[in-house]
């Protein structure tokens, strides 16, 4: 058919399935595709592998559903969905129970008509919305109510961002990180350095381990490309805690080179810091790096970043092990202050830092000493002892809001004058902030603003354990950083392909919420991991 009916008549077809669907799969399999497809959808189908009725149908359940690519193919891997929907199993790959990632993600990106894709996506929204106004979840996803102003790269594919300028963003940005790492192998070894990061790549980008990241390696770009898992675990296994922080510094510098042409820095320039972590579930004896957690059954390894928050480009700019004193070990107590200065001292090699951020759990006086020491305005805030709530308890009584009292910090690395604030909580109750910077009373609630953008960072841990963190069992502390070290480098990959892609557009950004996801730019950069000419 050449000519396609209103999306809202489509949406009337598909609405009066909604009706009596019992599940998801069941209601795209009632889905007449033919209804969505123009003759120039059917002419390119000729030429690919899997029809156009059940490619179609898979697209509105990743639509319906808000899947990404992998969460697609999951999905549809799983009780017979994809023969349901009406793809043929014998075309399938020897280990595959459907159509490959891959193979899904080209049908949306070259084959199908930018007129159907537009249709789909409208069709899906509105079907969305009335699933949801009338409590008929079908494990659909909630509505996003995208204006037309909305960044969503679903809808730059087909208008403002081609399939050309993707494909080149992705790829300058993931060349941000291989060919960082050098494992000090003789120049005549079967695999370049690089090739090891695919594949690290791709047990990141799908969150497991290395054999199942050798496997999908090889369905990409077969077997005589992929490095045997083996062999992969004994050359990561090499890199030193020295060759891991290098090529880590080398990333960073790669990735700040990629946008030297655009504006990614806004005074106050702002980075926060804070500790997360990486549990550990292995049997045995506990490495003397595993650290207790506040759960008492609960163990892990932690590590502390340094990330760029407020209006500058959301990236990790630096990272270090945390290592505790625990039960079963001999180690020394940690002490936060000497994180805090390597993390800020490895950041200020790249950017200069206005303000740091902290919460209450970097909270000492050889904190806030070092953060003077190395220049930087700080803003944490502060456990109430008797002094604060005896100061805000004298707020209450006097009718104020607001208050600003001098302190000083005096200890063996040095002094200076520091600042109490006392300001609003979201809850009425009055908080109380420490910063080194002279803040006047009727400028301190505009100052503690600032401390919102550290919530920043909670985000990027969500999206790197999620998204970028391949699995392990190992107790090899060193493989076990560079595991989470790439995971940081996959997170600033996302980012930096998002400032590229905007920076086609405007080379001042100011918004840096996503134009894409982690889970879009993993299938992005799982189909450009491979090296190809320039």
């Amino acid at each position: 058919m050449s000519e396609i009916e209103s999306p809202k008549r489509l949406s009337n077809h598909v609405l009066n399935q909604l009706e009596t669907a019992t599940t998801l799969s069941d209601l795209v399999r009632r889905i007449d595709a033919n209804l969505f497809l123009r003759a120039v959808d059917y002419e390119s189908f000729e030429d690919v592998e899997y029809n156009a009725v059940p490619t179609v149908r898979a697209l509105f359940c990743r639509e319906l559903a808000g899947f990404s690519w992998n969460g697609l193919y999951e999905f549809l891997s799983t009780d017979g969905r994809a023969v349901d929907l009406g793809f043929d199993s014998t075309k399938f790959g020897k280990y595959n129970t459907a159509p490959t990632r891959q193979t899904l993600t080209a049908a949306w990106d070259t084959v199908l008509s930018d007129a159907t894709k537009r249709t789909i996506l409208s069709v899906s929204e509105r079907l969305v919305n009335a699933a949801y106004k009338n409590d008929d979840a079908l494990d659909l996803r909630q509505p996003r109510y995208v204006d037309e102003n909305d960044s969503d790269l679903r809808e730059r594919h087909v208008g403002e961002f081609s399939n050309d300028q993707i494909r080149k963003c992705v790829r300058l940005a993931r060349n941000t990180v291989f060919g960082a790492f050098d494992s000090g192998r003789a120049g005549n070894t079967k695999y370049p350095d690089s090739r090891f990061g695919e594949l690290q790549a791709f047990m990141a980008l799908g969150e497991c381990g290395t054999p199942e990241g050798q496997s999908r390696m090889e369905n990409f770009f077969g077997e005589d490309y992929t490095p045997h898992g083996d062999t992969h675990l004994r050359t990561v296994n090499k890199f030193s805690a020295n060759v891991i922080q290098e090529g880590f510094t080398q990333s960073i510098e790669n990735l700040l080179d990629a946008v030297n042409h655009v504006q990614i820095l806004q005074r106050p320039v702002t980075a926060a810091i804070d500790i997360t972590t990486w549990d550990f579930h292995a049997d045995g004896e506990l490495p003397s790096e595993v650290n207790g957690t506040k759960d008492p059954g609960r163990r892990a390894y932690k590590f502390a970043t340094l990330s760029l928050v407020g209006k500058s480009m959301p990236i990790i700019l630096a990272s270090a092990p945390v290592i505790e004193s625990s039960a079963w070990d001999e180690n020394l107590s940690h002490h936060y202050h000497q994180t805090v200065r390597k993390l800020v001292k490895r950041a200020q090699k790249f950017v200069n830092i206005d303000l740091v951020l902290a919460d209450r759990g970097f909270e000492s006086l050889d904190v806030y000493q070092t953060l003077e020491n190395l220049g930087v305005d700080y803003l944490l805030p502060k456990i109430e002892y008797s002094n604060e709530l005896e100061v805000a308890g004298r707020m209450e009584q006097e009718g104020e809001d607001v208050a600003v009292e001098r302190a000083a910090v005096d200890i063996e690395i040095g002094s200076h004058e520091c600042r109490l604030l006392y300001v609003p909580g979201g809850d009425g109750e009055t908080q109380t902030f420490i910063t080194n910077r002279a803040v006047a009373p009727e400028d301190a609630e505009a100052w503690v603003e600032h401390y919102a953008n550290r919530w920043c960072i909670e985000n990027e841990y969500r999206a790197i354990k999620q998204e970028f963190l391949a699995r392990t069992s190992s107790k090899n502390h060193d493989l076990r950083v560079y595991y989470f070290v790439f995971g940081i480098l996959m997170y600033n990959v996302w980012r930096l392909a998002d400032v590229l892609l905007k920076a086609t557009v405007t080379r001042e950004i100011t918004d840096y919420t996503p134009a894409i996801t982690a889970g879009e730019l993993a299938d992005w950069v799982a189909i450009h991991l491979q090296a190809e000419p320039d």
